[in-house]
């Protein structure tokens, strides 16, 4: 079970990730973590029984894409 501490562990890292990097950097780095978050959000889609649940997901997994898309405009 993923625990409170585990998640701060999770979240320091990640912000570690972009430490000294330049922003154009950090945008690439970010929509690819952004692509990433949709591809999880789709397997759990794919095993999810209760359809509306699943609707949600795969709902959650385009605006992930979304976000990455703005990322790599430039945004």
């Amino acid at each position: 079970m993923t625990t409170g501490q585990d998640i701060a562990s999770a979240v320091e890292s990640m912000a570690k990730l972009f430490e000294g990097k330049p922003p154009a950097e950090q945008k690439a780095l970010l929509a690819a973590l952004e692509r990433a978050g949709a591809a999880v959000y789709r397997s759990m889609a794919a095993s999810e029984p209760d359809a509306s649940v699943k609707a949600e997901l795969l709902a959650a997994a385009g605006r992930e894409e979304q976000n990455a898309a703005v990322l790599e405009r430039g945004g």
